[in-house]
């Protein structure tokens, strides 16, 4: 199982787009502030969470959604029926 996730950074509202194999492990990094992007716009939230048979589909749809130009585009995506960003939120 992997995962394309999407969290907002609350210091200024921009998102950050990642994947990866554990999301669990992967979200503690963020809030501990071992990611470069999200280090300095902590307090982040988890708002977009997609799984995915494997790796290599989730970085497929992670490079999917970086191209899209728009950020209305992305807000839309998190209106679909298959976002579980609610389920692993809460385990973190």
């Amino acid at each position: 199982m992997a995962y394309c996730y999407v969290l907002r950074c609350k210091k200024d509202y921009s998102y950050y787009i990642g994947s990866t194999k554990n999301i669990v492990i992967r979200l503690r990094t963020h809030q501990r502030g071992k990611v470069k992007y999200t280090k300095s716009r902590l307090p982040i939230e988890l708002i977009f969470l997609k799984e995915f048979p494997n790796y290599a589909e989730a970085l497929k749809f992670e490079k999917r959604v970086k191209s899209w130009k728009k950020r209305k585009s992305i807000e839309k995506m998190l209106e679909k029926s298959d976002n579980i960003a609610s389920k692993y939120w809460e385990i973190v």
